[in-house]
């Protein structure tokens, strides 16, 4: 990164190389709980990630954007997805869309696509390697929503993909208007909210929370 020195560069590269780890976690994990924790846990690293930048310029902006991620994504929205497995008493995934092998190894070949694809257009290589994290983050997380049946698995992809663009967003500019970022949580604490709501309804109508039960809706 251009003007950054010291270890703040390999901090944020260690956080972000971690959230990827999770990212291939939940594609991994078949009980639900798992899942969320490994988006939990995820967000808490990009929180700690955005901390030391905003520590490091110093920027209160930045400090404060991490501590609502770290609060907002890390524990937040992870407790009330545990509130509506809690109510709709569901555990795990039992039949995916794409098998749990098959989903790895589709998330490695996701991230050489993001690697080789950056690659040419990028010349600063820490800039580089975050937005081509960033941007595996992403599609894991839309590989996640694909191959998942359940209702909350794939709400959970859609927060990684959220977290994704964080990164993309954090490693090429070290900053993220704050505006922006208060618009993106904002948005996913309507989204969730009523993504919540859709598996209420889900459950009550199907008595299950597999998505690939809404076909009976076509006429």
């Amino acid at each position: 990164m251009i003007g950054v020195q010291g270890w703040l560069p390999q901090a944020v590269s260690f956080l972000t190389a971690l959230a990827l780890v999770s990212a291939f976690a939940a594609l991994s994990f078949r009980t639900l709980h798992l899942v969320v924790r490994a988006y939990a846990a995820q967000s808490v690293l990009l929180g700690l990630a955005a901390l030391a930048v905003g520590l490091h310029k110093p920027a209160w902006h930045i400090t404060a954007l991490a501590l609502l991620t770290i609060g907002f994504k890390g524990f937040g929205i992870p407790w009330f997805l545990f509130k509506v497995m809690e109510d709709v008493k569901i555990r795990r995934e039992a039949a995916p869309f794409i098998g749990y092998p098959a989903s790895l190894l589709g998330g490695v070949g996701l991230t050489l696509v993001s690697y080789a694809a950056v690659r040419p257009v990028m010349t600063d290589s820490f800039a580089g390697r975050g937005l081509a994290l960033g941007l595996t983050i992403m599609l894991l997380g839309l590989w996640l929503m694909v191959g998942r049946k359940k209702a909350v698995t794939q709400v959970v992809g859609l927060l990684i993909v959220d977290n994704g663009l964080f990164v993309a967003a954090l490693s090429t500019s070290f900053s993220m208007p704050m505006i922006v970022e208060l618009g993106l949580l904002f948005d996913l604490l309507v989204g969730v909210t009523v993504l919540g709501l859709l598996i209420f309804r889900i459950q009550s109508t199907f008595a299950s929370i597999d998505t690939d039960r809404l076909t009976r809706l076509r006429g």
